[in-house]
């Protein structure tokens, strides 16, 4: 049997992602993976215990997978993802002003890379999936076919696509798969897909007529469409006016969170923040609106943060542990404690308000310079979910 060397990080309020985020933390932007070696391990589509947010959502779900080339050829089309994948989760809720949205990742590359698959499960944690992303470099390669099968075989059969879940994966990549029968083939696992209501949409990045040819099967096999886009991703990322003021209020919005949990819990925290506060302006922007939709306005951006809980009397200052209480909280009495999340809960509130105000302003002059955002990546990708949405 052939060594695959299968990397993977689980849901958000797992050790397993508490351990990634304070690597983050720790040192947020050093090369190489932030993961380690463990099995790969899906939830049953019924269970909701690894992710609090979802316990709280009663809006539409959409489950989105990108599986992405990451050998070196696909440098271009991995810092454009960077860019422009909260451009993307905004624009679902701009569709869908209720959809919960679920993301997750699979870097591949192939037999002999440092790795063959690196998986992000499916969650609403954005913030950390950013993270993630952040991290990803585009190295190796150098002979054309790669691990495509498993790479499906991971977006297919190991995440945990949820149950009456709108369900999309977007392969992308310049490379048709080098099949050897260690992982089901890309055939098989696009009619798995199309049995678990998955639609497979391809996105070929170059002109490379084998990796066309492959890719057209897949996404008619797994009901879903095949695009073509520049080698380099063909992302042009539009600046707005608006950008740096959506930033700014982001961050004040991110100030007024209390994470409550322990060290890894808080520097998981601390890692994502990190990652954000690294992002382009406009990256920046486009998380800002995303959490300025209604499913999301004057809630925790965290689900380890206990200021709206407490705000909407669902928690009570008086049950909080202050060991799991930020250090700049101890040592405060149970009124002082109490004061200090009132004034951050107020304060949301407010930047919240002004937030989506100006996000709205932003969406407009966004929709008015729409012809200058090319035919890239991140456009290919709205223009499907745009479709599948509307099914």
């Amino acid at each position: 049997m052939i060594d695959r060397q299968r990397i993977t990080t689980l849901g958000i309020t797992t050790l397993a992602l508490a351990s990634v985020g304070l690597a983050l933390w720790m040192k947020p932007w050093a090369s190489g993976s932030l993961t380690q070696p463990r099995p790969v391990v899906s939830v049953p589509a019924h269970e909701t215990a690894n992710d609090p947010l979802e316990v709280r959502s009663k809006g539409h779900r959409v489950d989105v997978v990108f599986a992405v080339d990451t050998t070196g050829s696909m440098s271009g089309l991995i810092e454009g993802a960077k860019r422009t994948v909260w451009s993307i989760a905004s624009h679902i809720r701009e569709v869908d002003a209720n959809a919960d949205v679920h993301v997750g990742l699979v870097a591949y590359k192939d037999l002999g890379e440092v790795y063959v698959t690196k998986d992000f499960a499916l969650s609403s944690d954005l913030d950390a999936m950013f993270a993630e992303l952040s991290t990803y470099e585009a190295s190796g390669g150098g002979d054309e076919p790669e691990d495509v099968d498993a790479a499906l075989d991971d977006a297919v059969h190991k995440m945990a696509w949820r149950q009456d879940a709108k369900k999309m994966i977007f392969l992308v990549g310049d490379a048709p798969p080098a099949s050897r029968g260690e992982v089901p083939k890309f055939d098989v696992s696009a009619r798995d897909a199309a049995t678990k209501g998955i639609t497979i949409n391809t996105i070929r990045c170059g002109t490379a007529e084998n990796t066309k040819q492959v890719w057209q099967q897949i996404a008619a096999l797994s009901n879903g469409e095949f695009s073509t886009i520049q080698q380099n991703g063909g992302v042009q990322q539009i600046a707005t006016p608006f950008d740096d003021k959506m930033a700014e209020l982001s961050r004040k919005i991110d100030a007024t969170q209390v994470i409550y949990g322990d060290t890894a819990t808080r520097g998981a925290y601390e890692g994502k923040m990190a990652a954000a506060a690294a992002a382009p302006a406009a990256a920046k922007a486009d998380r800002a609106a995303y959490y300025s939709k209604p499913a999301k306005a004057g809630g925790s951006r965290d689900s380890a943060d206990v200021v709206t809980s407490i705000a909407a009397g669902e928690m009570s200052v008086d049950a909080l542990d202050e060991s799991k209480l930020p250090a700049s909280m101890h040592g405060k009495s149970k009124p002082e404690i109490a004061a200090e999340i009132s004034a951050k809960a107020k304060e949301r509130e407010a930047a919240q308000t002004e937030l989506a105000q100006v996000a709205a302003q932003r969406a407009d002059y966004l929709k008015a310079h729409s012809k200058e955002a090319g035919d890239g990546f991140d456009v290919k990708v709205k223009g499907t979910v745009d479709r599948e949405l509307a099914k």
